[in-house]
C-alpha cells in the first residue's frame, strides 16, 4: 500500500490538524431540565414537610388574616369576622322605568353560603400533594378568597317568592282634584321576574366573593301601562291645572251673571282612560248641580206642570207654564270655551233656553177627566174635632191626582197625624174600645174614600173596616187607618186620570150633622157599578166591662155579626165582573169608666 504526504509548493512538508469534537444543544437543554426537576422535587418534598396544622404566616382569606392559625382557630375567626358580610341581606331591584321596587333576602335563605372549612383548607393547612397548596406554604401563604356554595334549588325557590310577592299589572297614570288641587298619581310599568333572575343573583354574589355591597337588579320583563305619567303630566299641564286657576264668569245678558268657581269644576271634572288616553271629562249635569245657587241669579222662573183642578163644578185643565232656565248643555258649552284660560279671558256668554215642565198641558188633556165615575157621602154627630180632623184630611185629599197604573196611599196624602199637620184630638177605637187619640174621626175620611173609589171602579189594595160597627156606615164597606200601621190604599187601573175630590160641610150645632163628600172624576171605565145588598149573619153579643183608664169613654153594648156582600161591575147592561167581600164585626162590650172623678 503506498500514501501520500502532502507537500507544499516547493514540495516541503505540510503538517496537519486533528477535527475538534462538537457539543449538540439537545444534551444540554436535557442537563437543564433535569437539574430543574431535581431542583422542583426538592422544593416539592421540602413544602410538603414543611406543611404541618398550622397556616403560613401571610395567610388571609376575605381580608381576614389567619396566618399561624390552626385549621380549627382559622375556621372559627374566619366564621365571626367574615359572617356578618356574607350573610347581610342582599338588596335586590326589579325593574327600571318609574320607582324600582326594591326588596332585601336572606343569602343563606336563598342558597348563597361560605364554605369556611374548605376556604382554610385552600390556605394552606395540613400536608397536599397539589401544588398549588405547596407553593402558598413555600412563600409563606397569600390572599386568597372564600369558597362559594350555591344551592340551585333554594335559589330558585327565592325567586319564585319574589316574583309572586312582586309580579305585578301596568298601572295607568291618574289624574284628580282633592280640594281643587291637581293630584297626579304616576303611573308603573308591569313587572314579571324571569327564571334568570337566579343566575344574576348566583353571580353577583359569587363575583363579589361573598362579600356584596350594592343592589343586584333582578331580570325582569316589563310591560309599559297605555297611560304614562309623562302623559299625565303632560295633560295635567295643559288642562287639569288651568282648568281650576281661578273663577269663570257667565254672563247671561240682561238676566245678569253667575259664577263657577274652581271648586264646583273640580267636583264636576274626571279624566277617563278609555281608549288608551288620558282625556277630561266634564259632567253637564253635575256641574249644574254644584252650581244651582249661582244659576238662580239668571233664571226668571221655574217651569210649572200642568194639572187638572175642579173650578166652578166641573174639571179645567190647568195648563203647564214653561220658564227659563241655564240648560245643562249650553252651561258644559260656555264653561268649555274658556276652561284653559287665565285671568280676565275666563269670562263667557250663556244663553238662556225655556225650561219646560215635566208634565205639559197635552199630557194633562190626556187624561181624560171629564165626569164623576165615583162618589159618596157620610154623615157625622156634631163635634167640634170631628170638624177638624174631618176637614183638614179632605184638604189634603182634594185635589190628589193619580195618573194611570198609579196608587192612592191615604196615609202618604194626609200625612201623620198630629197637631203641626192641623190635627187634634178626638175619639178612635182602640183594642175594642174608645179613647182619645190625635187625628180621631179621619177613619170617616177613609171610609169615605174608599166607598168613592169603590164605585169608580178602581182596584183595591188595601182596605180594613172597623172592629165594632158604626152604624152610620155601610156594614163592611168601611176602612179604618191608621198612622204607620193600617193604610186605605188603591190603584188607578184605567187607562185614564184621576182626579179626587173631597170636602166637607162642617156641624155648627148639636142637632145639625156634619158631612164628608169624595168624588172621583174620570172617564167611565164601566156603565155603573154597584154593590149587592149586605147579608148579616152569626150575630154575637159583648160583655160588660169596666175601665179605669182616665182616657176611658163610656160604650152601650152592640152586636157582632158576620157580613158579605159584592161588588157588581156592568158592561153593556150586564154584570161583566163580580168581587165578593167577607168582614166580621166583633160585638161591642158595655163599658163602664171607674177611674176617679169619672
Amino acid at each position: 500500500m503506498t500514501s501520500t504526504i502532502p507537500t507544499g509548493p516547493d514540495d516541503t512538508l505540510v503538517a496537519t490538524k486533528k477535527p475538534k469534537k462538537r457539543i449538540r444543544p439537545a444534551a444540554v437543554i436535557g442537563g437543564l431540565i433535569g437539574a430543574i426537576v431535581v431542583a422542583a422535587g426538592i422544593l416539592y418534598a421540602i413544602g410538603y414537610f414543611m406543611a404541618g396544622d398550622k397556616l403560613p404566616r401571610n395567610a388571609s382569606i376575605g381580608g381576614v388574616a389567619i396566618g399561624g392559625m390552626t385549621h380549627a382557630e382559622a375556621t372559627e375567626k374566619l366564621r365571626t369576622e367574615f359572617a356578618p358580610l356574607a350573610e347581610r341581606p342582599i338588596t335586590v331591584t326589579l325593574g327600571s322605568s318609574g320607582e324600582p321596587v326594591q326588596d332585601e333576602i336572606d343569602p343563606a335563605a336563598a342558597g348563597l353560603t361560605v364554605d369556611y372549612e374548605q376556604s382554610v383548607t385552600n390556605a394552606g393547612v395540613g400536608r397536599s400533594f397539589d401544588p398549588r397548596r405547596i407553593w402558598l406554604v413555600l412563600t409563606g401563604g397569600a390572599a386568597i378568597d372564600p369558597v362559594i356554595l350555591v344551592d340551585q334549588d333554594k335559589l330558585k325557590a327565592t325567586v319564585a317568592g319574589l316574583a309572586e310577592e312582586h309580579n305585578r299589572d301596568p298601572k295607568d297614570a291618574e289624574l284628580a282634584y282633592e280640594d281643587a288641587k291637581v293630584d297626579l298619581e304616576p303611573g308603573a310599568s308591569g313587572i314579571a321576574v324571569l327564571d334568570g333572575s337566579a343566575g344574576a343573583l348566583s353571580q353577583a354574589y359569587t363575583e363579589a366573593k361573598g362579600n356584596l355591597t350594592g343592589p343586584v337588579a333582578l331580570q325582569v320583563s316589563e310591560t309599559p301601562p297605555a297611560i304614562t305619567t309623562e302623559e299625565a303630566e303632560q295633560v295635567a299641564e295643559e288642562y287639569a291645572e288651568p282648568a281650576v286657576s281661578g273663577p269663570i264668569t257667565l254672563k247671561a245678558g240682561a238676566a245678569g251673571e253667575f259664577t263657577i268657581t274652581p271648586e264646583m269644576l273640580a267636583e264636576s271634572i274626571t279624566f277617563s282612560t278609555e281608549g288608551g288616553e288620558l282625556t277630561p271629562v266634564l259632567d253637564a249635569k253635575k256641574l249644574a248641580e254644584e252650581a244651582a245657587k249661582e244659576i238662580k241669579k239668571v233664571e226668571a222662573k221655574e217651569p210649572k206642570d200642568a194639572t187638572v183642578k175642579i173650578v166652578d163644578g166641573k174639571p179645567k185643565v190647568i195648563p203647564a207654564v214653561n220658564g227659563t232656565e241655564v240648560g245643562d248643555e249650553e252651561l258644559k258649552k260656555a264653561v268649555e270655551s274658556v276652561i284653559t284660560e287665565s285671568g280676565d279671558d275666563r269670562t263667557a256668554d250663556i244663553e238662556l233656553t225655556g225650561a219646560k215642565a215635566d208634565f205639559d198641558t197635552k199630557d194633562a188633556e190626556k187624561l181624560g177627566i171629564k165626569e164623576v165615575t165615583g162618589e159618596f157621602t157620610t154623615y157625622y154627630p156634631h163635634a167640634n174635632y170631628r170638624n177638624v180632623n174631618i176637614g183638614r184630611a179632605a184638604e189634603k185629599i182634594n185635589g190628589t191626582i193619580l195618573k194611570p197604573g198609579e196608587v192612592f196611599s191615604l196615609n202618604e196624602i194626609v200625612g201623620e197625624r198630629t197637631r203641626e199637620n192641623g190635627f187634634t184630638e178626638g175619639s178612635v177605637i182602640s183594642g175594642g174600645v174608645f179613647k182619645e187619640e190625635l187625628g180621631g174621626g179621619v177613619s170617616q175620611s177613609a171610609t169615605t174614600t174608599y166607598n168613592a173609589m169603590f164605585f169608580a171602579g178602581l182596584e183595591d189594595i188595601e182596605h180594613k173596616p172597623h172592629g165594632l160597627y158604626i152604624n152610620r156606615y155601610p156594614a163592611g164597606r168601611e176602612a179604618t187607618v191608621s198612622w204607620g200601621s193600617i193604610d186605605l190604599r188603591f190603584r188607578n187601573n184605567t187607562e185614564y186620570g184621576v182626579l179626587v175630590q173631597a170636602y166637607v160641610n162642617k156641624s155648627k150645632s148639636y142637632d145639625e150633622k156634619g158631612s164628608i163628600t169624595v168624588k172621583m172624576w174620570s172617564t167611565k171605565t164601566w156603565d155603573k157599578v154597584t154593590s149587592t145588598k149586605p147579608k148579616k149573619s152569626n150575630f154575637t153579643w159583648g160583655r160588660e166591662v169596666d175601665n179605669d183608664s182616665p182616657n176611658c169613654q163610656p160604650s152601650s153594648p152592640v152586636q157582632g155579626f158576620d157580613v158579605n156582600y159584592s161588588r157588581l161591575f156592568y158592561k153593556d147592561g150586564k154584570v161583566a165582573k163580580k168581587e165578593d167581600f167577607f168582614w166580621r164585626y166583633n160585638p161591642t162590650n158595655k163599658v163602664t169608666c171607674t177611674a176617679p172623678g169619672r
